[in-house]
Order: C-alpha cells, then sequence, then structure tokens
C-alpha cells in the first residue's frame, strides 16, 4: 500500500468512523446471529425434522466448515479485490443461502442452504481487517473491540429470536429474516463504505482454491462416513470409503499445502514447537466446550422431562427440562451477558499472567459446571448454577485461544498464525457439532415411535468435554511461558484474524 493512499483511506475513514462502524457491527450482527440461529432446529417439532440427531447436527456442521474455509480465503481475495467488495459478495451470498433453506422442500436442501450461509462466517476477521485498515491509528482498538463485542451479544440474541419464532411463528422465519437483514447489511455496506483505492489494493497473487476445496472435501467425507455409521454399523463399505477417502484426501491436502509458496494454511508452521502446542490447545478447546456447550445446554434445556404415552402412561426420561424454545434461548442470552461481564477480569488475568494461566482457569471452571450439572441433570436450578459457571470457563477460553497462539509465535509471524488458528478453530467446531450429535444418540431412549437423548449418551459427551479441558491443562501447560504483551497491542495482535494489512 503506498503511503498516499494508506493517509487517503486513513483521512476518509476518519470523517465518517461512526457511521463506517455502525455498519460494520450491523454486518457482525447478523454473521453472528446465523451462527447461532440454527441450534435450536435441533429439537423443532413437525415431520420435517424428524431425522436422527446425528443428521440433524449438520444444520451446524455444514455451516462450520463451509465458514472455515471462506475465513481461509477472505484476507487475501480482501487484500486483491478490494474488502467492502468481498464483504458485500459474501453477505449476498449467505442472503441466498438463507432464502434456499427458507423454501427448503427436504432437510438436505436446506442444509445446502447453510453451508452456502457459513460464507458469513468470514464477516468478523474481514470487518476486523476493515477497521485496522481505514481507521485513525488512536481509533484501531475501539473499533476492533466493539465489532467483536457485538458477535458475542449477537450469537447470545440468535438463540434467543430462534426460540420465539419457533414458539410464536415458523422455523421458515428464521432463514426469512436472516435473508432479508444480510440483504440490508450488504447495501449498507456499498453505499455506506468508500471503495478503497486502487492503489491501496494487493498485487494479483496466488489463491490456493484447489486446498481448500480439498480441505473441506476431507472433512465433510470424514464426518459424514461417521453420521453413516449410526445406522449401518462400522464395517458399512459406505462408512469405509467416507472415512478413508476423508482421511486420504486429508494426507493429499498436506502434502499439497507443503509444496505450494503460498498455501490456505501454512502447515509449515507445525513444526514450531510452541505454535504446534498451541494450536494443540485450540483444536482441544474447538471440539470440546467451545463446540458443543450450544449443542448440549439446548439439549438439557428443549428435551422433555416427561412424555404422555398413547395409553395415557407417563414415561419420566432421565435428561431434560422441557423447556420452551424461547426460555431455551432466554437462559442462553442470559447466562452469556453473565460471562460478558466478566470478560473485563478475563483480559486482566491475561494481561497479568499470560493467556496460559487464563486457558487452565477457563478449563478448570467448565469441568467444576459439567460436574455441579451432572449431579442432577433434570432439576432447573442445578443445570443453570452449572452452566453459568461453564459459560464462564468458556469465556475465558473463547478470549485465551488466540492470545495464547500470539504469544507462541515471533511478531512478524502474528497474521500467519491468527489466520491458521482461526480456519483451525472454525473447522474443530465443525467436528464438534457432527460427533457430539453421534454421541447424544447413543443408546437413546425409546418411547413410543420416539427417541431421547439417554444419560449414557449424555454422560458419553460430558465425559468427552471434561477430558479435552484435562488434556487442554496438560498441553498448556508445557507451552513455555511469555512476557504478556500490553494492552494495545494485545488488542491489535489477537484481532488479527485472517489480513495481512
Amino acid at each position: 500500500m503506498s503511503v498516499s493512499a494508506s493517509a487517503e483511506s486513513k483521512q476518509l475513514a476518519g470523517r465518517g468512523v461512526g457511521s463506517i462502524l455502525a455498519i460494520l457491527v450491523f454486518a457482525e450482527i447478523i454473521a453472528a446471529f446465523e451462527t447461532s440461529m440454527a441450534v435450536q432446529l435441533l429439537y423443532t417439532p413437525g415431520d420435517f425434522f424428524t431425522s436422527d440427531l446425528s443428521q440433524l447436527v449438520w444444520v451446524i456442521t455444514s455451516y462450520s466448515l463451509v465458514a472455515a474455509l471462506a475465513t481461509g480465503f477472505v484476507g487475501r481475495l480482501g487484500d486483491q479485490f478490494g474488502r467492502r467488495k468481498i464483504l458485500v459478495a459474501i453477505l449476498l451470498i449467505s442472503a441466498v443461502g438463507s432464502v434456499i433453506s427458507a423454501v427448503a422442500p427436504t432437510f438436505g436442501v436446506l442444509i445446502a442452504g447453510r453451508a452456502l450461509q457459513g460464507v458469513s462466517g468470514a464477516v468478523l476477521p474481514l470487518a476486523i481487517g476493515m477497521v485496522r485498515s481505514t481507521f485513525p491509528a488512536a481509533k484501531v482498538s475501539m473499533g476492533i473491540a466493539v465489532v467483536s463485542t457485538s458477535a458475542l451479544i449477537a450469537g447470545a440474541a440468535g438463540l434467543l429470536v430462534g426460540g420465539l419464532f419457533l414458539d410464536y411463528a415458523s422455523w421458515h422465519y428464521i432463514f426469512w429474516t436472516a435473508a432479508i437483514a444480510a440483504t440490508l447489511a450488504a447495501i449498507l455496506v456499498h453505499l455506506g463504505i468508500a471503495r478503497e483505492p486502487r492503489a491501496s489494493l494487493a498485487a494479483t497473487g496466488r489463491i490456493d482454491y484447489f486446498g481448500g476445496l480439498l480441505f473441506g472435501a476431507a472433512i465433510a467425507s470424514t464426518l459424514y462416513g461417521l453420521t453413516l455409521s449410526k445406522n449401518l454399523g462400522w464395517t458399512a463399505i459406505s462408512v469405509l470409503g467416507f472415512v478413508i477417502g476423508g482421511l486420504i484426501a486429508l494426507a493429499l491436502w498436506i502434502k499439497w499445502e507443503l509444496r505450494i509458496q503460498e498455501p490456505m494454511i501454512n502447515v509449515r508452521m507445525f513444526g514450531q514447537r510452541k505454535f504446534a502446542l498451541g494450536m494443540l490447545a485450540t483444536a482441544l478447546i474447538a471440539v470440546g466446550p467451545i463446540g458443543t456447550m450450544n449443542i448440549l445446554s439446548v439439549t438439557i434445556y428443549r428435551n422433555p422431562s416427561s412424555v404422555v404415552m398413547a395409553d395415557g402412561g407417563i414415561v419420566d426420561l432421565p435428561i431434560g427440562l422441557g423447556l420452551s424454545a424461547t426460555m431455551t434461548g432466554l437462559l442462553g442470552f442470559i447466562t452469556a451477558a453473565a460471562a460478558f461481564a466478566i470478560s473485563p477480569l478475563v483480559g486482566k488475568i491475561s494481561a497479568r499472567f499470560g493467556a496460559r494461566m487464563g486457558l487452565m482457569i477457563g478449563s478448570l471452571l467448565t469441568i467444576a459446571g459439567l460436574v455441579i450439572v451432572c449431579l442432577a441433570p433434570s432439576s432447573l436450578p442445578v443445570v443453570i448454577g452449572g452452566m453459568v459457571i461453564v459459560i464462564f470457563g468458556t469465556g475465558f477460553l473463547y478470549s485465551g485461544m488466540p492470545t495464547v497462539i500470539v504469544e507462541c509465535v515471533l511478531p512478524e509471524q502474528t497474521s500467519t498464525a491468527t489466520a491458521v488458528n482461526a480456519v483451525t478453530r472454525t473447522a474443530f467446531q465443525g467436528v464438534a457439532a457432527s460427533v457430539v450429535g453421534l454421541m447424544l444418540a447413543f443408546s437413546p431412549v425409546v418411547a413410543g415411535e420416539n427417541t431421547f437423548v439417554s444419560l449414557s449418551g449424555f454422560f458419553l459427551v460430558v465425559g468427552v468435554l471434561i477430558a479435552t479441558c484435562v488434556l487442554t491443562i496438560v498441553v498448556v501447560f508445557f507451552i513455555p511461558p511469555t512476557r504478556a504483551v500490553n494492552a494495545q497491542e494485545s488488542d491489535v495482535k489477537v484481532s488479527n484474524l485472517t489480513l495481512k494489512d
């Protein structure tokens, strides 16, 4: 970027920082809403959602996998073609996906629409990149904090809004709302944010489309094979074909990424022991608490406490509070707000003791909360008390993940490291959604023609969650301590998810 172009961009942004920030926040609110709104669909009544839970979780898995791929591409696409143009395209594509899901005649078509919606998972890093490249230096940290915070609040609100639509309207309205809002956001971005000067765009380079598609195909194939195993068994040819084929594709992807000069993910960085340990901790947290708790909490809240049989008899179920979708969303929003309230404490602990300590505290809090929930998984006060502690723990974990990666690399490697971290985290959240669906469907309770989550399935998920937290503590313990960065430096580095400015 030339000095004159940079100055022009900064000056342009300086004249309307407030309006630009409002537009970017609105775009991220829509993206965060699309991320969380579909969790409520796992327990939606009606013939459309009668699939096994191991299949229903693909409304989350499909979104997360595409979001991971989009996150890996948007940085370079934004550098080459302009971030405003790419952001508008992403919002319009997600709107199309929402329309497809809203009018879907089958569950498979709805999944395809959700996959298209997944591109909105790249809105946050793209918006943060726009803040960093166009805002005056004195306002960059503030802009990043506002955009990032909006993602957390909107994600929690997605559960609540989704619950309101399910209880008082129809699940179709969730997708129609997302489509209209995404289209409006695209219009606002196009009209309200100036196009970047041509001189500020990077020279055209290679974009690793093949690597991205191979990575997505490998993960999707493996997870689909796991889903099929629920009904077909592990020895079925189709199951083995998808799982083994996915693993082979993953091996080929690693080989491909090592060959090319500009890979989607710089896998060479995993040769650095400190970085590899940081990424292992990220994977454990993403496949554990971050990727699992939304599904598990909705399962506990929405699963009925008892079922009335056709003969008038009542069958008590071991797991579930039988809450409405609206109450489930409200509880999710309240606990998320509580976690947000302690975010300053999380920041102070990370600044004082390093992100390692934050991850350890978060893991211990998550374990403690899960143990409390297990004491009485059908008691509302016990479950809510345990969930509040869990959400405090995940607050530490969510905040500490990118920070610990920054602490594991040299300053000049920050952009690349955080890009790898963002893609890995999102991909493993997709893995978590698929795997937790399988575990919750394990040895279900049969009541008439319906099946419900059993204690075996519930404890299996909780056991895996606790194991990932324990392993996170062990892995983080072996990461050498690093001097904590100051607040301003931390804000800028942690937020640089995928873009190189």
